[in-house]
């Protein structure tokens, strides 16, 4: 339901993000494509709920490997003096998204 939410809030119109049959009959995916952007928010979520007082002067994000809303996945963060370095993680640990937030 998340991912079809996402899409509409987003005006995000591709089949593989909402529609199982589509990804996986027609695309040819194991199951839905989660967003690159929402696990970019969902980074950003982190950073928020552990540093509730920083403020964001630039943030910037690289999806790296599909992420598919068949088994958990993981978002992390490290403070890294005045950045903050996030990541997402799939379930065998593989790295599939790689963002920065530079903080003020």
């Amino acid at each position: 339901m998340l991912l079809f939410r996402h899409s509409a809030l987003t005006f995000n119109g591709h089949r593989i993000h909402y529609d199982r049959v589509y990804a996986t009959q027609v695309e040819g995916y194991p199951g839905l494509v989660v967003h690159g952007p929402l696990i970019a928010t969902l980074l950003l979520d982190l950073l928020h709920r552990n540093e509730p007082h920083a403020e964001v002067a630039a943030f910037s994000f690289k999806a790296l490997r599909p992420t598919f809303d068949l088994h958990p996945f993981a978002v992390h963060g490290r403070r890294e003096g005045g950045s903050v370095r996030l990541w997402a993680q799939d379930h065998e640990g593989w790295l599939t998204m790689d963002a920065q937030a530079t903080l003020r």
